[in-house]
C-alpha cells in the first residue's frame, strides 16, 4: 500500500539469515514513530498568524503630519518676526498661544499612539513610537519657548521639526501610499527655517510681581517685535538679542531716559533665517501685512481688492498706503474724522467728519467740491456700477427741533451730482445701502415706522417706496443682487424679500449689527452670538462668544469679541478661528472682494489678514 505522500509503510525486518525478528520496542517509541509517519502522510494547510502591527498607523501618521505642518508654518512666521521681516510674521506672544495649544494636541496624540501600540509588534508600531517620542520633545520645547521666550528653546523646536519630518517619512514607507500624507510632507519640508548660534547681549527689564505688570511694562516700552514677557517667575521683559554690548547699552540708556531700569546680560544668542514658499494657506489666521499708521488711528478703509489701505484718526490725520506698503500720502482733514472710503478703482478716496473731502490716489491731492454737513457723517459708501460716493448725516442736533438731516452724493472725483441729491431726511438721519447694480436704498424713520425707498443714480430723479417696517430704524443692509433687505429697528430685526416687499418677516429682537455675505447669507450679530440665515430665510446656525462688538463679512464673518479678540467664523457651520490681531482693535472692515480683513490695532497699526 502506498501512502498519499508516496511513501511505503515500513516492513517488519527479518534477521540476516532469516532468523526471528528482534523483540518489540517499548510502546512509547512505537507511538512516536506512528505519529511521525501520520504527519508525513497528511497534507494539513499551514495556519498564518494574524498581523500584530499597529492598525491605526495611517490615521496617526496623518495627525502627526498635520502637527508638523502647523509647526513648520508657524516657525516660518516666528523666524520672520525675529529677523525683522515685514510680511507673514508671527509675534512671539502669538506663537506662544499657538504652541501651547499644539502641545496639548501632541499630548493627546501621544496617548493615541500608546493605545495603538499596546500588544502590537511590527515596523509600523516601532516607527509610530519613535515619532511620538520626538513629538513629545517638540511639545516640551515649544511650551518652554511659549513660557520664557528663550531663543535656544526655539532653536530646539526647529531641530525637532526637521527630525520629525524624517521620522514621518520613515513611517510612511511602512504604510500603504497615502497622497494626503505625502502632500503634507512635501509642503511642510518646503518651509525652510534655520538657526545659528552666537554670543549676543540681552536687555532685561524687571522683575515684576505679576505677568500683567510685565505686560504693562512691555506696552510702555512700545512693544517692539524683539521683546517678550516671561510667563513664569521671575516675570521680566527681555529685549534683543543685540549684536554687541554697545548696542545693548544704547537700549539701556534709552529706557533709563523713560525712567525704566534695565540691565544687560551676555549669553548665547541665535539668528534665525527662513526660505522657501510663503505658507499663506497655513498662516491665514496671522497677519499678512502690518503697517505703522498715523498716530491715534481709529478708522480704516480698504480698496475693493484689499491692496490699498487708508487709515484715519480722530484728529483728522489720514495715511494712505499703496500695495507695496509704501506710505504715499498723509492728508490732513478736520478733527472728528468719522468716515473713509475708496472708489472702486482706488483712483480716488473720500474722508472726513462734518466735512468730507475728495482726493486722488496716490498723490492725496484734493479735488472736486467738499460735502459739508450740519453734523458728522454717519455713513460713507461708494456705490458700484453707477459709481458715486454717498454720505449721510443727522440734523444739527439729531432732534426734530434742530433741523433736518441730509444725504449727499458726489462723483468719484468729487463733482456734485444732480437730482435727487441732496436728499433731505428726518432729523435722526438715514441709513443707506447699495446693490451691485448701482441702486441705492434709503431707510428713514417717521410716524413710528421705518420706510425703505430706492433709486438708481443717473436714472431716477426721485425715490420710490419699497417697504415699511415697524419701529425706528437703526441699520439697513441689502444683498448684492438686490433681492433681500434686512433692517434693525427698536422693535426687532427684520427681513424683506423685494419680490414681495409687503411681506416683512421678523427674525429676532433688535441685534447689534447685520450684514449680508457675498452669497446672500444674512448674519445677525448680538452681544453673545452670531446667527446665520440662508438666502431663503431659514436659520442655519448660531455660534456664541463673549462680547460681540463689530461685524464685517467677506468669505467669512469676522467679529470683534470684546476689545482685543478678533474671530473669523466659517460660513458652513459657524466654527470659530481666532485671528492674531495682537492688541486692542479699534475698527474692522473687509474688502469688497471678500478676501482681505483690515483692522486698526492699538490705535497705531493697520493689520491685514487674508481669508481662505
Amino acid at each position: 500500500m502506498i501512502c498519499q505522500g508516496g511513501l511505503r509503510p515500513p516492513r517488519t525486518p527479518r534477521g540476516r539469515w532469516g532468523s526471528a525478528p528482534p523483540a518489540p520496542r517499548p510502546l512509547s517509541v512505537v507511538a512516536l514513530v506512528a505519529i511521525f509517519l501520520f504527519g508525513a502522510c497528511t497534507e494539513a494547510p499551514l495556519k498564518v498568524a494574524p498581523s500584530r502591527d499597529a492598525e491605526a498607523g495611517a490615521k496617526l501618521a496623518r495627525d502627526a503630519g498635520a502637527l508638523l505642518l502647523q509647526f513648520a508654518a508657524y516657525d516660518y512666521g516666528l523666524a520672520g518676526a525675529l529677523s525683522s521681516a515685514k510680511a507673514r510674521t508671527v509675534t512671539p506672544a502669538r506663537y506662544g498661544v499657538v504652541a501651547r495649544g499644539a502641545a496639548k494636541t501632541i499630548s493627546a496624540h501621544s496617548a493615541g499612539v500608546v493605545g495603538a501600540a499596546v500588544d502590537r509588534v511590527g515596523p509600523i508600531r516601532d516607527k509610530l513610537v519613535t515619532l511620538a517620542d520626538g513629538l513629545t520633545d517638540l511639545g516640551r520645547d515649544a511650551q518652554s519657548y511659549a513660557d520664557a521666550g528663550d531663543p535656544a528653546a526655539f532653536a530646539r523646536v526647529i531641530s525637532h521639526v526637521t527630525a520629525g519630518w524624517q521620522r514621518l517619512r520613515d513611517l510612511s514607507t511602512a504604510l500603504p501610499r497615502d497622497d494626503v500624507l505625502e502632500s503634507a510632507i512635501a509642503r511642510g519640508t518646503s518651509f525652510v527655517v534655520t538657526a545659528s548660534a552666537a554670543t549676543k547681549h540681552t536687555v532685561t527689564v524687571g522683575p515684576y510681581t505679576t505677568v500683567a505688570d510685565a505686560e504693562q511694562a512691555l506696552k510702555a516700552i512700545g512693544s517692539p517685535q524683539n521683546a517678550a514677557v516671561t510667563r513664569t517667575a521671575p516675570f521680566v521683559v527681555r529685549l534683543g538679542p543685540y549684536a554687541d554690548a554697545d548696542a545693548a547699552a544704547l537700549v539701556v540708556a534709552k529706557l533709563a531716559s523713560q525712567g525704566i531700569v534695565s540691565l544687560v546680560s551676555q549669553d548665547q544668542s541665535y539668528t534665525f533665517a527662513r526660505s522657501g514658499p510663503v505658507p499663506d494657506v497655513e498662516l491665514w489666521r496671522e497677519p499678512s501685512r502690518v503697517l505703522e499708521s498715523a498716530p491715534a488711528a481709529r478708522r480704516i478703509a480698504l480698496s475693493d481688492d484689499g491692496t490699498w489701505i487708508l487709515t484715519g484718526s480722530d484728529g483728522g490725520q489720514a495715511a494712505l498706503f499703496d500695495p507695496a506698503d509704501t506710505l504715499r500720502a498723509l492728508p490732513q482733514s478736520f478733527a472728528g474724522m468719522s468716515a473713509l472710503a475708496f472708489s472702486d478703482d482706488a483712483r480716488f478716496f473720500a474722508l472726513g467728519g462734518q466735512t468730507l473731502t475728495f482726493l486722488t490716489a496716490p498723490a492725496g491731492q484734493v479735488v472736486g467740491t467738499p460735502m459739508r454737513f450740519n453734523n458728522v457723517a454717519t455713513q460713507l459708501l461708494f456705490v458700484p456700477t453707477t459709481r458715486l460716493f454717498v454720505a449721510t448725516s443727522k440734523g444739527p442736533t439729531g432732534e426734530p427741533s434742530g433741523g433736518a438731516g441730509v444725504i449727499g452724493g458726489r462723483a468719484p472725483d468729487g463733482v456734485p451730482l444732480g437730482d435727487p441729491f441732496p436728499i433731505v431726511t428726518p432729523a435722526a438721519g438715514a441709513q443707506v445701502a447699495a446693490t451691485d447694480a448701482g441702486d441705492v436704498l434709503v431707510g428713514t424713520t417717521s410716524g413710528g415706522g421705518y420706510d425703505v425707498e430706492i433709486f438708481r443714480p443717473g436714472r431716477d430723479g426721485a425715490l420710490r417706496a419699497l417697504a415699511r417696517i415697524p419701529g425706528a430704524g437703526r441699520a439697513l443692509t441689502v444683498d448684492r443682487a438686490g433681492k433681500t433687505v434686512a433692517a434693525i429697528t427698536d422693535q426687532g430685526t427684520y427681513r424683506v424679500s423685494l419680490a414681495d416687499a409687503k411681506t416683512v418677516t421678523r427674525l429676532a429682537s433688535p441685534v447689534r449689527e447685520i450684514a449680508f455675505g457675498t452669497d446672500a447669507t444674512l448674519y445677525l450679530l448680538d452681544q453673545t452670538s452670531l446667527t446665520s440665515f440662508a438666502p431663503d430665510g431659514s436659520r442655519r446656525w448660531t455660534t456664541t462668544f463673549t462680547d460681540g462688538r463689530r461685524l464685517a463679512v467677506g468669505r467669512r464673518a469676522v467679529v470683534v469679541d470684546g476689545v482685543d479678540r478678533l474671530i473669523a467664523i466659517a460660513p458652513s457651520d459657524g466654527a470659530i478661528d481666532e485671528l492674531g490681531a495682537g492688541g486692542t482693535v479699534q475698527d474692522v472692515v473687509v474688502s469688497r472682494d471678500g478676501k482681505t480683513v483690515g483692522v486698526v490695532v492699538d490705535a497705531r497699526r493697520a493689520v491685514l489678514f487674508t481669508l481662505p
